[in-house]
């Protein structure tokens, strides 16, 4: 049985600290982090249990529906949701209960319990971008590092007039700093050519003045995954998360 669902999801992702070997904890606990994505069309299979072996077409108590995978499907709001998130990844697979025998006119929507598998990365509002075309796969120690040009795009104009050796300093160690998320070798980025150059003066002037230097596309990228349960048709709560997504919670509709 194909089931074709919607997914608009207001999450609200706290990426908490978890408590490490070392001999010093590390007490240190992130800013909460808000998402919340356009409607995303998923496609999979859900198989039926008829766990007591009843007849008749209505599912009675303890019936459940359980679908191992549905995945996204392409479409205006995925794999990109711009201009402010791209490199979307999702799934998510549930276990579905009846909790009461569906019969004229009673019916109710079972208790459904999810796992989804998520990751997306934010596009920077205050860079002017090259066309998509022109984002290819880079090595990751081939392209400037985010801190970089975060930094830069912080300090401004005021950046590229009056750098102090402080500040030169500052954002030519920030080219070795590299966010390192797990298997993640390839990234996303664009060639700094002349046009983008123009269009992006001040950032260029710190960065990469001599051009031809990668530029990452998207910022802040985040993967992991949450559960969620509930019963429709009111939203259902989302109750944690693992690795990126950390104390998840929110809400998916």
């Amino acid at each position: 049985m194909n089931k074709l669902q919607l997914l608009r999801s207001t999450l609200l992702l706290s990426t908490l600290s978890a408590a490490s070997s070392q001999a010093m904890f590390d007490d240190f606990v992130p800013p909460p982090v808000c998402a919340k994505f356009a409607p995303i069309k998923f496609l999979g299979d859900a198989e039926f249990v008829n766990t007591d072996n009843s007849f008749g077409e209505y599912a009675t108590t303890g019936d459940m529906s359980i679908g191992q995978v549905y995945s996204a499907q392409l479409g205006p709001n995925y794999p990109n949701q711009f201009p402010v998130f791209a490199n979307i990844f999702a799934n998510f697979k549930s276990v579905c209960v009846t909790t009461f025998d569906q019969i004229v006119p009673n019916f109710g929507a079972p208790t459904c319990f999810y796992e989804f598998q998520i990751g997306f990365c934010r596009v920077n509002s205050a860079i002017i971008y090259p066309p998509l075309e022109e984002i290819k796969k880079v090595s990751r120690e081939e392209v400037i590092s985010e801190e970089k040009i975060l930094y830069a795009l912080e300090k401004g104009d005021s950046g590229r007039k009056r750098r102090t050796q402080r500040d030169t300093f500052a954002t030519d160690q920030a080219k070795d700093v590299v966010a390192k998320d797990v298997g993640e070798d390839l990234v996303d980025a664009f060639q700094i050519d002349d046009k983008f150059a123009k269009n992006n003066e001040a950032l260029v002037a710190q960065v990469c003045p001599n051009l031809g230097c990668w530029c990452p596309a998207y910022f802040d990228c985040k993967k992991g995954g949450f559960t969620a349960h509930g019963s429709g048709p009111d939203p259902i709560e989302i109750t944690g998360g693992t690795r990126k997504l950390f104390g998840a919670f929110g809400q998916v509709r």
